[in-house]
């Protein structure tokens, strides 16, 4: 049987030794490079599994139905919007997912809240141009951060919060008032939220209730200086609207991982703002994780094709499979 693993551009899943459980059973057959859709078809026409590497490649229902003996697709990280499942579920394509990259998201949350409250990025500038620029940082102690969804990224972000001795708020769509309290988290409105916090945390997924969960009048509601962060999905956020919270000074801020489309053009509006941290969607991106995507993935595959033992298969009641594909 044939795994093909698509998209390992930073070429860490073939230098991985764990690439040898693989390679015990199964050939192997990884790429490094970003196909056109004749060439991804012609590279994973024959698979019988998929390893993709985040969401990197879309899976519509016209590539899954040109897949002539896939039985797995064995995701990396939880996210599946990028793959038609109604049709997974019709063709019997199982999928698997893995741990979505929580505690890396966390990190660069911390990294960009720390970097905008201590004007890092500007004063490194202002430095290597020759201007020993004196700075009065804005000290995290007692500020107020409110979190939009309480998840395990949420989670982790009001635990470090707490250690910053900063206060926590927090909403989301389906967060109960009970949900926060057993995390010591102080439960609120999402208006009230906004109105209060002095760094807004967007760690909520993209669904259809979270598209734009953020427009024009959410932004007027946000403190002057308060500083945003999504490193979610760039859709749940209006980004019109807060590219013109930004021009406006609406905010003080904002420090963004994630973008409608993406790479982003060179000429977005948002590249000619002082008052933005952007980085290319790299919240999931440390060896950590690439290791622990690879490692579980292999683990499912293995399950599920080797051992007859379906493990993390999130649609195994929809394709009515109890025992592995052969």
């Amino acid at each position: 049987m044939i795994v093909v693993i698509l998209d390992d551009w930073e070429k860490s899943f073939a230098e991985n030794p764990e690439i040898e459980r693989l390679r015990q059973h199964f050939q192997v057959e990884i790429y490094h490079d970003k196909p056109s859709q004749v060439e991804l078809l012609s590279r994973i026409e024959q698979a019988d599994v998929i390893l993709p590497i985040r969401e990197r490649t879309r899976f519509s229902k016209e590539v899954l139905g040109q897949l002539k003996n896939i039985k797995l697709i064995a995701q990396t990280g939880a996210g599946l919007a990028h793959i038609d499942m109604d049709e997974a579920n019709r063709l019997n394509i199982a999928v698997a997912t893995t741990p979505g990259g929580s505690a890396a998201v966390v990190e660069l949350i911390i990294g960009m809240m720390i970097n905008h409250s201590r004007n890092l990025l500007s004063l490194h500038k202002q430095m290597k141009q020759g201007d020993w620029a004196e700075s009065v940082g804005l000290g995290l102690e007692n500020k107020t951060v409110g979190i939009i969804g309480l998840g395990k990224i949420g989670s982790g972000i009001a635990r470090i919060a707490k250690a910053f001795n900063m206060n926590v708020v927090a909403w989301g769509p389906r967060l109960t008032e009970e949900r926060a309290e057993a995390q010591d988290v102080e439960f609120s409105r999402l208006e009230e939220l906004l109105q209060r916090a002095h760094f807004v945390i967007i760690a909520v997924r993209l669904v259809p209730e979270t598209k734009h969960l953020l427009t024009e009048k959410h932004f007027k509601l946000m403190k002057k200086d308060a500083f945003l962060i999504n490193t979610s999905r760039g859709e749940v956020v209006d980004e019109a609207a807060l590219v013109k919270a930004l021009e406006e000074n609406w905010i003080g801020g904002a420090g963004l991982d994630v973008f409608n489309h993406e790479p982003i053009a060179q000429d977005h509006p948002l590249l000619k703002l002082d008052n933005v941290i952007l980085t290319p969607h790299i919240g999931w991106k440390t060896d950590n994780m690439f290791h622990q995507f690879l490692s579980v993935s292999i683990d499912n595959i293995l399950s599920f094709l080797i051992h007859g033992k379906p493990e993390r298969i999130v649609n195994l009641e929809e394709i009515h499979k109890s025992e592995p594909a052969g």
